[in-house]
């Protein structure tokens, strides 16, 4: 257990020492950190496109039953903006305070405020985590259910050339368009039968600085019958290639990469290793890049991932999915229900919550104890106010 020594207080805290289940260390700090930077990114955005708001006379537009909820942020014209002062006062609380419960000697988090912003480090982080397990929870229902057991994983690749910051989004708007004609065109469906029987999609965007391009490219997971490698309706790479090229409409013959799984034994993990970051923030918070292009970049990233769904399901596994996701907010509801009827009945003692704190002076997250009034310089009505408008949310 690992403690720091604050001097002025003459005690010791616990700072936060949160292991996955191979013993490595959750880079808890790591993530706040690129949040911090990445949130003073937005706030200088939110100054820079300011005369540009007011000139599109962009105003907050509510919600037409209630007239008091606020949905977004809108041009004369009814095109929706994006509101880079928002992000970026939710980026700089997001992960603030972060409750745990211990279970077999590990720590899990059941509660913290996340702030949901799409670029957000910290909540990309979680969403890949939270995409992993879900595909692996996916793949062992299909391993096991008679109607599956004949489907086998393969992983597809699909990419475009690079393209510069400014096309960004039309270059988005092509691969997306692309996706779709695709898995509903008759070559992936001769007879209304398909061959790819259920899929996963994630979309990652690479930033090159040395070139100054986006290299956005698709990671598929696509589930088939044994019998598609020696059937009629096998498709090899090149086949891909020239299947990506017509419905992307490109002039030229892209990269694709189309392969089975190495090995059949940790299979699910292999699968699940698809639900990759959509884009790595080390690329565009580092000291190389100038002030100048990392606003530039970052609101280039914004704009293209603005109201898209970066991940998506199909087919089978679509289904499941939903199955799970059913189940998952009905076993909710029952554990609640239990807890509810537990109060009334029994008085003793719950699991006892560990809630740390984001520590800004020494960019450490440290143990907190609620029944203190002020500790490490948080007074009750500071944080309140600070934190007056994170949404709070639970985590599975």
């Amino acid at each position: 257990m690992y403690y720091y020594n604050i001097e002025k207080k003459k005690k010791q805290v616990e700072i936060l020492k949160d292991l996955d289940g191979r013993g490595k260390k959750r880079d808890w700090d790591g993530k706040k950190k690129a949040g911090l930077k990445l949130s003073r990114v937005y706030s200088d955005i939110a100054k820079q496109v300011k005369p540009e708001y007011e000139q599109r006379g962009v105003h907050t537009r509510y919600d037409k039953k209630t007239g008091a909820k606020p949905i977004g942020l809108y041009d004369t014209c009814g095109q929706r903006v994006v509101n880079y002062e928002k992000r970026a006062a939710n980026m700089k609380y997001c992960g603030s305070h972060l409750d745990f419960v211990e279970v077999d000697e590990k720590l899990k988090l059941v509660k913290a405020n996340f702030c949901r912003v799409p670029l957000c480090p910290m909540c990309q982080w979680q969403k890949s985590m939270r995409i992993y397990r879900d595909v692996s929870r996916i793949m062992k229902i299909i391993e096991v259910r008679p109607a599956y057991v004949t489907y086998v994983p393969v992983f597809l690749t699909l990419t475009v050339k690079n393209c510069s910051v400014a096309d960004l989004s039309g270059t988005l708007d092509m691969m997306f368009k692309g996706w779709d004609s695709m898995m509903r065109s008759d070559a992936l469906n001769p007879a209304r039968e398909p061959i790819v029987k259920g899929w996963f999609r994630a979309l990652e965007v690479e930033y090159k600085h040395k070139t100054d391009e986006f290299h956005p490219h698709f990671h598929a997971v696509m589930l088939v019958e044994r019998s598609y490698f020696t059937g009629k309706n096998y498709k090899s790479t090149a086949d891909w290639v020239q299947l990506w090229r017509r419905f992307a409409k490109l002039d030229y013959d892209p990269i694709c990469d189309i392969r089975k799984t190495r090995t059949s034994k940790d299979k699910r993990n292999e699968v699940a290793e698809v639900a990759k970051y959509t884009y790595k923030d080390s690329e565009i918070l580092n000291n190389i890049l100038t002030d100048e292009k990392k606003i530039e970049v970052v609101k280039a990233l914004s704009t293209a991932f603005h109201g898209r769904r970066l991940y998506a399901y199909g087919g089978c596994m679509k289904t499941i999915a939903a199955e799970l996701k059913a189940k998952d907010a009905a076993d909710k509801a029952e554990a609640e229900a239990d807890e509810a009827d537990e109060s009334e009945i029994n008085d003793g003692p719950a699991k006892t919550i560990l809630s740390y704190r984001w520590d800004m002076s020494l960019s450490l997250y440290l143990r907190y104890e609620k029944n203190e009034k002020k500790e490490k310089g948080f007074s009750r009505k500071k944080d309140e106010r600070e934190n007056i408008n994170l949404r709070q949310i639970k985590i599975e």
